[in-house]
């Protein structure tokens, strides 16, 4: 694993220190990460799930994208989740949702991966 991804890796882990944080290299000096038990608030049932996502080789200069949590996530008030949140996805072997947020000016504009992590927390948090 290249020392940018194990940093990045550390740096969820300092951020999250109530949630167990899950790494497994890929064969290309990237790494997957998933932090579980992660509070999406009282607006999804569960109110806690695992978010994941691939940090690539490139990182900094590639987005952490998409990210994933769990298939079984659904909104408190019945409403579909739709594009951007997509049902039907697998990530590490679990079943998921993608939650598609992309950085489009990642090469001019790296952005960590704790602050990929903290971007999609935030967006479930206001989903209308």
């Amino acid at each position: 694993m290249k020392q940018d991804v194990a940093t990045a890796i550390d740096e969820l882990r300092r951020a999250f220190p109530d949630t167990s944080v899950w790494s497994e290299q890929d064969s290309e000096g990237g790494a997957y990460v998933i932090l579980e038990d992660v509070d999406i608030g009282s607006r999804y049932a569960p109110t806690s799930t695992w978010i994941g996502g691939h940090v690539t080789a490139l990182y900094p200069y590639a987005d952490i994208y998409p990210l994933f949590m769990d298939a079984s996530v659904r909104r408190v008030d019945g409403v579909e989740f739709v594009a951007p949140v997509t049902l039907g996805h697998e990530f590490a072997g679990r079943s998921a949702i993608q939650i598609s947020r992309a950085n489009n000016h990642t090469q001019h504009f790296p952005q960590t991966a704790l602050a990929k992590f903290l971007k999609v927390i935030h967006f479930l948090e206001h989903l209308q």
